[in-house]
């Protein structure tokens, strides 16, 4: 008697070999894929730019969990008065969006004002209230022929330091403005420059 292709089993093997490889694939790939959905810019920005909804696309990236908190993720709302943000720092298309990078417009009281500081350039115990010296100058790689260091901001109180992030070891700490006349000049020397940060007595 002739026997049925479907009861052969070794046919039956060999499907039930190409529906678990299938499965575990599947499985490996969704398990691998630990990455987790960020804001990063979609072009190049300068400080003081305004803040536009196109400058915004969708990333992925595997952060720590220290390092995770001080980024933009996509499934959190962006602040409903968006049109009204100027972007606070200069910023290159494809990086991820720190939660500081965006300022109030003068005009709508802004009072914190983010500092990118460099691992060694501030205390690492800093903490929120602590009155501060900031100082802008050359980078240690620049040498002593860049110039000389400057006191940009004199004794103003410490809002928040964030944790370092990057293979830079880079962090931003938020310095409370409020009073403060701040020229063009100034923001810029803060943001282009190495940024030195000074806890006073």
């Amino acid at each position: 008697m002739r026997q049925q292709p479907w009861s052969d089993p070794r046919l039956v093997l060999g499907v039930l070999l190409v529906l678990g490889a299938t499965v575990l694939g599947a499985y490996v790939v969704a398990a691998g894929d630990d990455t987790e959905p960020y804001w990063a810019l979609s072009r190049d920005v300068a400080a003081g730019d305004p803040v536009e909804r196109s400058d915004l696309v969708e990333s992925r990236a595997r952060l720590g969990e220290r390092a995770a908190g001080a980024f933009l993720r996509t499934d959190q709302e962006l602040p409903a008065d968006l049109a009204s943000l100027r972007w606070a720092r200069a910023g290159r298309g494809g990086a991820l969006v720190e939660r500081s990078a965006m300022a109030r417009d003068g005009a709508g009281g802004a009072t914190e004002l983010p500092l990118s500081v460099r691992l060694g350039a501030a205390p690492d115990d800093l903490r929120s209230g602590d009155r501060v010296d900031v100082w802008v100058g050359p980078s240690p790689e620049d040498g002593a022929e860049a110039g000389e260091a400057a006191l940009a901001l004199t004794d103003v109180p410490v809002v928040r330091n964030g944790a370092v992030v990057g293979a830079g070891g880079t962090r931003t700490v938020l310095v409370d403005v409020a009073g403060l006349d701040l020229d063009g000049e100034i923001v810029a020397a803060l943001t282009a420059r190495h940024v030195t940060i000074v806890r006073r007595a």
